[in-house]
């Protein structure tokens, strides 16, 4: 803080703070050269010096932004004159008596024309909405593709990579889910077992990629072809697993026979013709989900020994 030489108020200054800076400066233009460059934070002296400078020299560039405490000893502005003009001491003393305290402010106001601004720092106000701005920015980016990963890697661990249908591991959480309902509302839900007949002599003949452009195919005509509240995922290799809820064994049977219809008709590439062999069970009371599974299992194999291309309903 800049303070001309001299001035009691410097020595007060350090007195009272002295954690505070006092720069000692030669005059006030100096001091307020030294505020308008930067080199010092403030400059402290009289407001009407001040003022009458500013409004020559640092107009636009400098404002007064604060007032010393009450606490620092007041300094009243006085007229001197001539220690050997008594007379004229005495007009000036009658002069300024006679002055009422209105006609003083008026004249104050017209001398000190100028206002008292506590500066606003707008630099650093759009410094940190520019850092906040950015810092939310980056959170949104960062937010999102989080969110764009987590959801890929939650279908990655629920879908089966080559045909985009469920795997066995979601299939088994949703026939829990399933069956759950089915204890706790005796809600019928139908379990079906499909098996693509031959293969084998598919993959042996026309190589694995064929076998898996089958599979792609077949998964695409049984998903165009399940209604909208019936599941269908990979099982394991050539068998998927369909759950059909709300129906039961007879409904579940009369939705795998659309299936292999769909699938006889269908022209697949390269093999052209292919068919299925379906095994179908159903939710029973004393019965779990592995029991389930396992009369679905084996009706597919009772439709194979019987000779493929149909659909067996279980009869446990």
């Amino acid at each position: 803080m800049g303070i001309v030489r001299g001035y009691a108020i410097g020595e007060e200054m350090r007195s009272r703070h002295p954690e505070i800076n006092v720069v000692d400066v030669v005059s006030i233009g100096e001091g307020l050269r030294r505020v308008e460059s930067g080199e010092l934070y403030c400059y402290i002296d009289n407001l009407m010096t001040i003022a009458e400078q500013i409004q020559k020299n640092f107009t636009g560039s400098i404002k007064i932004s604060g007032r010393l405490d009450v606490g620092y000893n007041q300094v009243n502005l006085a007229v001197a004159t001539r220690k050997d003009e008594p007379i004229l001491q005495e007009i000036f003393s009658k002069l300024v008596l006679s002055i009422a305290p209105e006609e003083k402010q008026t004249i104050y106001n017209r001398w000190v024309a100028i206002k008292e601004v506590v500066g606003f720092d707008y630099d650093l106000l759009w410094s940190l909405l520019g850092a906040f701005s950015l810092i939310s920015a980056l959170y949104g980016i960062h937010y999102y593709q989080l969110s764009k990963y987590n959801r890929l890697l939650l279908k990655l661990s629920e879908t089966d990579k080559l045909t985009g249908l469920y795997n066995r591991c979601k299939l088994d959480e949703l026939l829990h889910g399933k069956h759950d309902l089915f204890l706790r509302y005796d809600t019928p839900c139908g379990v079906a077992i499909l098996d693509i007949d031959h293969f084998k002599q598919i993959n042996d003949t026309f190589g694995h990629q064929t076998g898996d452009t089958v599979l792609i195919e077949l998964s695409e005509l049984m998903a165009r072809n399940m209604r909208a509240t019936d599941i269908v995922g990979r099982w394991g290799g050539e068998e998927f697993l369909i759950i059909a809820p709300n129906s039961d064994t007879q409904e579940t049977a009369k939705l795998a026979e659309n299936l292999l219809h769909q699938i006889r008709n269908n022209n697949f590439t390269k093999i052209n013709n292919l068919a299925a062999s379906c095994g179908v069970s159903s939710f029973a009371q004393g019965k779990d989900i592995q029991n389930t599974v396992r009369l679905a299992d084996e009706a597919l194999y009772a439709a194979k020994n019987a000779g493929r291309d149909q659909v067996v309903k279980a009869t446990g």
